[in-house]
């Protein structure tokens, strides 16, 4: 599913201005398809809501809330219109506030009487924010942050039109006062906003209202920012044919632990089983045999040597070149601990390897110490970093990396030539030479915990030995392993969810999933 930035909106309209549809009649289509799903949701409560209350700003989104408001009277429901900053000042809008006029619906100033506009909120049945939309920059004013927290606190259910007043559209950033909806109509397309945190969580459930713009409105706009549901992703799932064997579903080599890691192995080699990858071998340092051994009983197993450390040592090198023709997909990296041995054996792997290679946790960090490594690559590269180790990458501060994750992630995408799975409370996935982007919206925080990056990883590589094409591959786990932790925290508590329930829970989440 697409998502339009705000100016991506902006050209959309535009050209819909010109070839099909006026502005105005966008607009009223915008008010009228708002009104709509509204009343689909206030009429199914048991309890009649009938007093509405519409506030409304002075731009365009302004004018979706007068039309909201006309509809509503039409109908018999008792409305009043709240000007939260003085009259509307576009073309379009102040069209739509002379029929709110003509039909005497009532009209509180928040500016010349604050208190009556604040006992009208804290009255109402419905409150529907229509003052900012997708137009919102900076910070909400001190008189409108009154005017938000009334809104936010009022016993009404809430709606936002089109994007909580006080969010960014392009980002998950939001204003401490912004409003928060119980409900958010997207006009024609969801935003970033509506799928990213902590912007998301202002915006409670999302409808998305058709106002009738033309398909060609919007492939004038490069398909550059998606997010999957539940239903696409399965669509990225290759049909299982029922002759297969083994065979069929490729061969994945996890180079993965240490003496003081043996559970990363397990669980990057448990989830890949899970994926439905057909043979999983598992390489670590042989003095993990007993543990990895008891916890893996279906993969193929690989102890390799090991140095004075408790990691592979160089002489691992060898023994792995000569089985390499073998794999269909390498991981390589969760718990592999960081030194001149692995440094050796990850180099080995990325400069010798014809397959896809997906790099984890230290094998990030050992590419952070020599970013040359990966122009040496001789096949795909996929690295899965947190904001942590992409600050390492990039030599830019954690905090910069959050307050644009899918920048940031596009611009090494480009720089490096590798598939990128940047991991945060909305996991972003880019591809290489191209400047689409995957934000995910599955997941909780019940993942923030040691493992779960492996469990991802394994994932990934699980998918990337099947028929699937790598960046589906990638959407599909990230989706996947935030999806089966949302499931795991409905059934037990994110604070107790582990890595390894998450990995027991895709057995079943993969009944939905499968062809």
């Amino acid at each position: 599913m697409r998502l339009l930035n705000s100016d991506e909106m902006k050209l959309v309209e535009q050209y819909t201005a010109k070839y099909g549809l006026s502005y105005q009649r966008m607009m009223e289509n915008a008010g009228a398809a708002c009104t709509r799903n509204i009343r689909n949701i206030i009429e199914k409560e048991n309890t009649p809501r009938r007093n509405i209350v519409v506030v409304c700003g002075k731009g365009n989104n302004g004018g979706d809330g007068f039309v909201i408001a006309r509809k509503f009277a039409e109908n018999g429901y008792n409305v009043c219109v709240v000007l939260a900053s003085g009259y509307p000042t576009s073309q379009e809008a102040t069209y739509m506030y002379k029929l709110v006029l003509d039909l005497s619906i009532p009209t509180v100033w928040f500016d010349a009487d604050r208190a009556k506009a604040i006992q009208t909120v804290r009255n109402a049945d419905v409150v529907v924010d229509a003052v900012f939309g997708f137009s919102f920059y900076g910070s909400v004013s001190d008189e409108l942050k009154l005017l938000f927290n009334e809104m936010s606190a009022a016993k009404g259910i809430k709606f936002a039109v089109d994007v909580p007043s006080g969010v960014y559209c392009d980002s998950g950033y939001n204003d401490p006062d912004c409003f928060k909806a119980d409900y958010t109509i997207a006009i024609s397309a969801l935003k970033p906003a509506h799928i990213t945190h902590p912007a998301c969580d202002c915006c409670g459930d999302i409808i998305i209202a058709n106002i009738g713009i033309p398909e060609d409105s919007y492939n004038l706009v490069k398909d550059s920012l998606y997010t999957y549901n539940k239903t696409e992703v399965r669509n990225l799932f290759p049909v299982r044919s029922a002759t297969a064997h083994k065979g069929s579903f490729g061969h994945l080599l996890c180079i993965c632990g240490s003496r003081g890691m043996v559970g990363a192995p397990v669980l990057s080699g448990s989830a890949a089983l899970r994926s439905g990858a057909g043979l999983v071998t598992v390489a670590f340092p042989e003095s993990a045999y007993v543990p990895v051994a008891s916890k893996l009983t279906e993969a193929l197993l690989m102890p390799l040597p090991e140095n004075d450390e408790g990691t592979l040592s160089e002489k691992a090198v060898s023994v792995l070149l000569s089985k390499l023709d073998k794999y269909d997909a390498i991981l390589i990296g969760c718990g592999l601990g960081v030194n001149d041995d692995t440094k050796k054996v990850l180099t080995a792997i990325v400069e010798n390897a014809k397959v896809p290679v997906i790099i984890d946790a230290d094998g990030i960090n050992i590419i952070a110490s020599d970013i040359s490594i990966l122009q040496r690559a001789e096949s795909k590269l996929v690295l899965t970093p947190h904001p942590k180790e992409m600050s390492r990458l990039c030599k830019i501060p954690t905090e910069v990396i959050l307050s644009d994750t899918i920048g940031t992630a596009r611009a090494f995408s480009e720089k490096y030539g590798v598939y990128l799975a940047l991991k945060a409370s909305n996991t972003v996935v880019t591809e290489p030479f191209t400047k689409k982007a995957y934000v995910n919206s599955s997941g909780n925080n019940g993942l923030s915990k040691g493992g779960s990056g492996d469990v991802l990883a394994g994932l990934i590589g699980g998918f990337a030995v099947q028929d699937f094409a790598l960046t589906d591959a990638i959407t599909a786990a990230v989706y996947i392993h935030g999806h089966t932790a949302d499931i795991v925290a409905e059934k037990t508590s994110k604070t107790g969810m582990l890595p390894s329930d998450v990995v027991n829970g895709l057995a079943e989440v993969f009944r939905f999933f499968e062809k």
